[in-house]
């Protein structure tokens, strides 16, 4: 693939995915799990997500490969581990551009109703065809050019930073207190307690609001500079942003009133609580400004799923190059993009609107696979540091077992923290890509690729102990085990994994051999 993408346009692309609908729901639900400290879960979930991303950082600019979280696994415990971060990875993109859609749909309810049924945001019939020329359109942007995309979407992402700033200075300027901001309704702060705060960072959309970051490591085979950009894009992109987010949520203290929270915090009560900051204009007497509040529900999800349709496109891209599906999902367009990708995205995405009705469950589903697949970050870290310890890596992480261990462990906790019932359909999920890459492998006429057995022995305990521990635990569980006796476990429990997927990672032979043949590739696409 042509490197065409500058330094801010990749800075752009990840700002603009994060900047996508979480803005619109995320400070309402995260109210309604931890009361007026949701504004502290918005900073404990951006410092989890800050420590992530610079591992990304590191990795990603070592190894500027498109379809990132396919290959980068597969050159360290080869093609079992790679293709399960890998199918997680897709399926989440694949998700997230139809909840960027649904989030459209659902704050168009207000002026149309008939495209949505009241309460569940579940799309009526009219709903389910705007759905589909909404991701019909996103799909043949997507294939017509990656520049013409990158061009528009740096104007776009303007777009998507002002209006909520607006928005923002709007409220805080007209009802803005100490008092009102941080403690609305003179509750109590904490009403239910730590764990409230960690279900906020899961359930409440935070990690799902934050997730944009990693659409500069999926295109980072596309950076003309990668050592540069790739670093810059993933860190700076989580920083604006969590600054952006904080006074979102202050505003949204701001202008509650004592009868939306009469009846406590967990049966917060807006008008129209499917399209949380259109009743907050609304029951404030801002009504001038909800057009521009619909102009940014608009653009901001649908900026997201243009950047979250690459990802899912150039994620299958990846799969299909390391071998596990079958290579005409390598075919590309005369503009480089992976067309026959997109277009199956689009048939699949669609299909998700059904059993995933309203926009808050597709993002509880989608948060406990994003947590997962982050954790192959740590771990392919690592690895490398043993594998290829002469490899140029334009940022180095200080400390950087520590720096591992600490961001696995917050992968982990925030998988835990989504729940037991949400675990199980990851489960599920995670079993039916087990099954795809095991029929194509038997059937398939391309060689057969091994499957690097040995090398996968640290995923069978981690997600056994995981749903263990998430079975015993007080977030959808039976209880056992309470909030900080599950924290202290699960620290343990990550100190052994770690270790064991360090262990029996590849020999290092096998992964220089992959970094050599990565090196020929680019020098062959730039000859």
């Amino acid at each position: 693939m042509k490197r065409s993408i500058p330094t801010f346009g990749l800075l752009f692309t990840s700002i603009s995915a994060i900047i996508g609908s979480g803005w619109l729901f995320s400070a309402f639900y995260t109210s309604t799990l931890a009361g007026p400290a949701a504004t502290l879960a918005w900073i404990i979930g951006g410092i989890f997500v800050l420590v992530i991303a610079f591992i990304f950082a590191e990795v990603c600019s070592m190894l500027p490969i498109t379809g990132s979280s396919a290959r980068v696994p597969q050159y360290t415990h080869g093609t079992l581990v790679s293709f399960l971060f890998a199918w997680m990875t897709w399926l989440s993109y694949l998700a997230l551009m139809a909840a960027e859609v649904q989030a459209v749909i659902q704050y168009g309810s207000l002026y149309f109703p008939g495209l949505t049924y009241p309460m569940t945001g579940q799309l009526t019939h009219l709903g389910y065809l705007a759905a589909s020329i909404l991701m019909l359109v996103i799909g043949a942007i997507n294939i017509y050019t990656l520049r013409w995309l990158i061009r528009a979407n740096t104007f776009l992402t303007l777009l998507k930073l002002i209006i909520p700033i607006i928005l923002v200075a709007v409220i805080l300027f007209h009802f803005f207190s100490p008092e009102r901001a941080l403690n609305p309704g003179n509750s109590s702060f904490m009403p239910l307690g730590m764990s409230g705060v960690f279900a906020a960072i899961t359930s409440g959309g935070i990690v799902f609001a934050f997730n944009g970051f990693k659409q500069a490591a999926e295109m980072a085979g596309e950076a003309k500079n990668p050592g540069r950009s790739i670093p810059l894009a993933i860190i700076g992109s989580v920083s604006i942003c969590l600054v952006l987010f904080v006074l979102i949520q202050l505003a949204f203290f701001s202008s509650l009133t004592p009868s939306n929270i009469t009846g406590g915090w967990a049966n917060l009560t807006l008008n129209h609580n499917d399209i949380p900051l259109a009743s907050i204009l609304n029951q404030d007497n801002l009504h001038g400004f909800l057009p521009l509040l619909y102009v940014a529900a608009i653009i901001g999800p649908l900026a997201a799923g243009l950047m979250y349709c690459s990802s899912a496109g150039r994620s299958f891209y990846g799969m299909s190059k390391n071998g596990y599906l079958p290579q005409i999902f390598q075919h590309l367009s005369t503009q480089g993009n992976p067309m026959v990708c997109i277009l199956l995205n689009f048939v699949l995405g669609m299909c998700l609107f059904a059993p995933l009705p309203g926009w808050k469950m597709i993002m509880n589903f989608l948060t406990s696979l994003l947590a997962i697949s982050y954790a192959v970050g740590p771990i392919t870290m690592l690895a490398l540091r043993y594998q290829a310890p002469k490899q140029k890596r334009p940022i180095t992480l200080p400390f950087g077992h520590l720096w591992a261990y600490v961001a696995f462990y917050m992968c982990t906790l925030l998988a835990y923290w989504n729940g037991w019932h949400i675990l199980s359909i990851a489960g599920i999920a995670i079993l039916i890509g087990f099954a795809i890459l095991f029929i194509y492998r038997k059937f398939s006429k391309r060689l057969h690729i091994e499957l690097n057995l040995r090398q996968s022995i640290w995923i069978w305990p981690y997600f056994a102990g995981l749903m263990l521990v998430s079975y015993l635990g007080n977030y959808g569980g039976i209880n056992v085990l309470g909030v900080y006796s599950s924290m202290v476990v699960l620290a343990v429990f990550c100190v052994f994994i770690l270790w064991l997927a360090v262990k029996y990672r590849l020999p290092d032979a096998v992964t220089q051999k992959y970094i050599t043949e990565l090196h020929l590739e680019h020098s062959a696409e730039t000859a």
